[in-house]
């Protein structure tokens, strides 16, 4: 408890203020909502109030330490219905940023292919690519069809296939020892999966 600060008389004490003011404070105690509960019982204290965004990135962070957790609130905030979703609201935006994520890197492999000269070593890793990403959208629209229906331990195994695809990728350029392009896109397209994947496992 703070100290209650001294009074100008010196000899004034707890029990020469007003009754009622303990009284509303107690009643006032009463009402104030219960601290948030992660999905292991334990006490997440934040300094968020009802911000559900921050809570859920916060709760995926300390189950999952690879989620970054500023990308994870800004993502999730950048949709107008974020704010007001639930935890299936919050699966299915992740979800489908990770979609939108694939499909660009699919578009931008296919642009770079079409530069190279075809059968060459380059041309077949973007080729090899492209395949991976396109599998990859597969998986999203059953992930994301899976979340609609309810079925989130479907959703969480094709979410967590699409996991694998970025890093698939780079393997097979650095495997033929060339620069992987597009790494910085690949890199956050990782994290986005790995946040719907986080998301999906708190439900």
């Amino acid at each position: 408890m703070w100290p209650l600060p001294p009074s100008r008389g010196g000899g004034a004490n707890m029990s020469s203020l007003p009754s009622h003011i303990f009284l509303l404070t107690a009643a006032a105690l009463l009402f104030l909502p219960p601290p948030a509960m992660s999905s292991t019982g334990a006490i997440i204290r934040l300094p968020y109030g009802d911000d559900i965004i921050a809570e859920t990135c916060q709760r995926c962070g300390e189950n999952n330490h690879n989620v970054d957790y500023a990308l994870c609130v800004a993502s999730l905030s950048a949709d107008p219905t974020g704010r007001d979703a639930d935890l299936h609201g919050l699966a299915l935006i992740s979800a489908k940023l990770v979609r939108a994520g694939v499909a660009g890197m699919d578009s931008g492999m296919a642009a770079l292919r079409g530069k190279e000269a075809t059968r060459s070593t380059r041309w077949s890793c973007l080729n090899a690519c492209i395949d991976v990403f396109r599998d990859a959208m597969v998986d999203l629209d059953d992930a994301i069809a899976a979340i609609e229906d309810g079925s989130y331990s479907d959703a969480k195994m094709k979410m967590a296939a699409t996991t694998d695809a970025p890093v698939t990728c780079n393997d097979e350029f650095k495997e033929q020892g060339l620069q992987p392009p597009m790494e910085g896109e690949g890199r956050r397209l990782f994290q986005h999966a790995v946040i719907s994947l986080a998301i999906i496992s708190l439900i």
